[in-house]
């Protein structure tokens, strides 16, 4: 249980951090215009990330990933996660080898806002098995993640249904 919500604790740290990467003795590196696209550009991804992580390392190819998630569908009110320390890691790498290549400033922002994205995905899904709020948008999100949760091949998006409906997979 630690694991888990010591992973929001984690996450946000860690959106703190590649966000600090657009600041140089405390000016930002980066104009209001590019922060604003950078942190949009960030979310997009985060969006067809989740769809492509869900549809394939989590049900289609044989990963820690896909063994872990067939748990959750299995208890779906169980608090599983992956360990808080290996995505810090695997963020941290990818970070880093990513800006050696890009402006570290844009990398970090754009990051970060990805993260964001995962955090709020993180706290979605919670809630799509833990809450039963009455707010339109929350119902019909919940209502089409829990048609995932009969049918596995289907509605792999959990904070949009936007990849879903782009590709075909939206019931």
């Amino acid at each position: 249980m630690f694991n888990y919500w010591f992973g929001y604790v984690a996450n946000i740290s860690l959106v703190i951090w590649l966000s600090s990467r657009a600041f140089s003795n405390g000016q930002s590196q980066l104009s209001a215009a590019r922060w604003a696209g950078y942190a949009l550009s960030g979310l997009f991804l985060w969006t067809l990330s989740e769809y492509v992580l869900h549809r394939y390392l989590y049900h289609v190819l044989e990963s820690p990933l896909k063994v872990g998630h067939d748990l959750h569908h299995d208890e779906p009110r169980s608090l599983l996660g992956v360990p808080w320390w290996i995505t810090t890691m695997v963020l941290l790498g990818v970070y880093y080898g990513l800006a050696r290549f890009l402006d570290p400033a844009g990398t970090g922002v754009v990051m970060a806002f990805v993260w964001l994205g995962y955090i709020g995905y993180c706290a979605m899904h919670h809630s799509f098995h833990h809450a039963h709020w009455k707010a339109r948008w929350f119902v019909n999100a919940r209502r089409h993640h829990m048609i995932h949760h009969a049918r596995h091949d289907v509605n792999w998006g959990v904070t949009t249904g936007l990849w879903d409906r782009v590709f075909g997979t939206k019931t």
